[in-house]
C-alpha cells in the first residue's frame, strides 16, 4: 500500500479532537475505501496513531470492525501490538465482560481512578508485556497522575507517542 501524505495529515489534524463530529465517519470511509486499518505503510506511525486515538473514543460497532482491521494490521507488523491490546480492552469493556490488559480506566463509588475489571488479574503484567505496554502499576500511577491534574482524561493516554 502507497504511503497517502494527505491522509496521514488529515488524520493528525482530525485526532487534535478525537471525539470531534465527523471524526468516526470518516474513519469508517477510510476502512471501506481501503479496506484495511491506516497503519505505517499507509500514514506513518503518526498517522496510525492518529486513527487509533479516533477508534478509542468511536461507537461499539467502528471499535468493533476497526479492532478486526487492527488486529490483521499487528499480525502484519503494520501497527503497534498495544494499541490492538488497548482497543480490544474498551471494546470488552463496552459490551461488559472484564479487559485482557488493563487499559481502561474508570471512576469507582469513592471517586477513585480504578482498572475496570479484568480477567485473570494475576497475569495482566505478563499480557501486557508481551504486547509493548508497562506494569499496571506503571500504568496506575500514569492515570492518577493525569486524573489528579486534570480530572477524567479526553481521550486515552494508555499508549506514549509514537516512536519514529
Amino acid at each position: 500500500m502507497a504511503r497517502n501524505e494527505a491522509l496521514r495529515r488529515e488524520l493528525i489534524t482530525r485526532a487534535a479532537h478525537p471525539a470531534a463530529p465527523g471524526n468516526a465517519d470518516r474513519l469508517w470511509s477510510i476502512l471501506d475505501d481501503y479496506e484495511a486499518w491506516p497503519g505505517f505503510r499507509l500514514v506513518d506511525l503518526d498517522g496510525e496513531h492518529a486513527a487509533w486515538l479516533i477508534a478509542q473514543l468511536g461507537d461499539p460497532d467502528l471499535q468493533r470492525r476497526c479492532l478486526e482491521h487492527l488486529e490483521v494490521a499487528v499480525d502484519n507488523g503494520d501497527a503497534p501490538p498495544g494499541h490492538y491490546a488497548c482497543l480490544l480492552d474498551r471494546v470488552r469493556m463496552a459490551e461488559g465482560r472484564p479487559q485482557l490488559y488493563g487499559s481502561q480506566w474508570v471512576v469507582n463509588e469513592h471517586g477513585d481512578l480504578t482498572p475496570w475489571p479484568i480477567e485473570n488479574p494475576a497475569g495482566v503484567d505478563d499480557r501486557r508485556e508481551r504486547v509493548g505496554l508497562q506494569p499496571l502499576a506503571v500504568q496506575r500511577a500514569l492515570m492518577q497522575s493525569e486524573y489528579a491534574e486534570h480530572g477524567a482524561p479526553e481521550w486515552p493516554v494508555t499508549s506514549p507517542p509514537p516512536r519514529g
